[in-house]
């Protein structure tokens, strides 16, 4: 099995090479920390060991690495040049500034992090309680910040930017974009539609809001207010991860069949939360 493992490790950073070749890549994750299945329904959090392989194989293949904004500045002709790959992680998990920026900060990686501000201090509701679901402070926000990561925007509250109006959009975008810039006495230059929705109205607020750029979930181009992202979940083999990086996976999940597999994914999902609230219920009334 090692054997087989480090040949479809050397195959995968073969095709990583063909593609920084002939485009750029931004690449989206939640967290990184160990976490058993029962916390982690969403697969939101990659285990450290696969996180570091995924970054080792694009800096190998020969991906340069930057942050959302400085590859958004680079966008001429409707895309950035080839060879570009920049990390962010959506909700400001602390596990991104515990876990994620060490790995990081020793293969000389930055990063961009997007940052519900209304959530400071909180926990992500999307983590069971036995898993690792803190978010930064402040002041932890500012360290990642010194450290040279761009802070970026995630609305106040995480809202569904897609069901709300104008106003309501922008008051969301530019009460999160005051929020970060009192915390680094900087503007702020990008921001990430929560859950990857968002509408007419959303985009208007953003660009009308003079923010640089804004990245989706994975369905949008390279229009700088609908910047494509591959979303890495805890559980994708190397087959789904080329499948996000190369565009091809949204349009896939959008075919008949995978409509239905997901939706009974879904429902499992739904049934296996309920039955972890219920267990965690019955233990604290213990």
């Amino acid at each position: 099995m090692p054997a087989l493992a480090s040949r479809a490790d050397r195959a995968f950073t073969a095709a990583l090479r063909r593609l920084a070749r002939r485009r750029s890549v931004i690449l989206g994750y939640h967290g990184v920390a160990e976490a058993a299945r029962r916390d982690d329904l969403f697969m939101l959090l990659l285990d450290p060991v696969k996180f570091r392989g995924q970054l080792e194989m694009l800096a190998t293949a020969g991906f340069r690495f930057t942050t959302v904004a400085e590859l958004a500045r680079q966008i001429v002709d409707g895309a950035p040049p080839p060879g570009l790959a920049a990390v962010s992680f959506d909700d400001a998990m602390r596990n991104n500034l515990t876990t994620a920026y060490p790995i990081m900060r020793e293969l000389g990686i930055p990063a961009t992090v997007y940052v519900p501000t209304d959530w400071l201090g909180g926990h992500s509701p999307w983590i069971g309680p036995g898993g690792d679901n803190e978010i930064m402070s402040e002041a932890e926000l500012a360290e990642l910040s010194r450290a040279g990561w761009e802070l970026g925007a995630h609305t106040r509250s995480h809202a569904d930017l897609s069901k709300l109006d104008y106003e309501a959009c922008r008051s969301e975008i530019e009460g999160s974009c005051r929020a970060l810039e009192r915390i680094i006495g900087a503007p702020v230059q990008t921001f990430a539609y929560p859950f990857g929705y968002y509408g007419p109205a959303a985009v208007e607020a953003v660009r009308d809001l003079g923010l640089l750029a804004a990245v989706t979930t994975g369905s949008g181009s390279w229009d700088r207010f609908e910047l494509t992202r591959a979303m890495m979940g805890a559980a994708d083999p190397m087959p789904v991860t080329w499948l996000k990086l190369t565009d091809r996976y949204e349009p896939l999940l959008r075919t008949p069949p995978m409509r239905v597999a997901r939706q009974a994914s879904k429902r499992l999902r739904g049934r296996l939360d309920d039955w972890r609230k219920r267990s965690n219920g019955d233990l604290s009334s213990e």
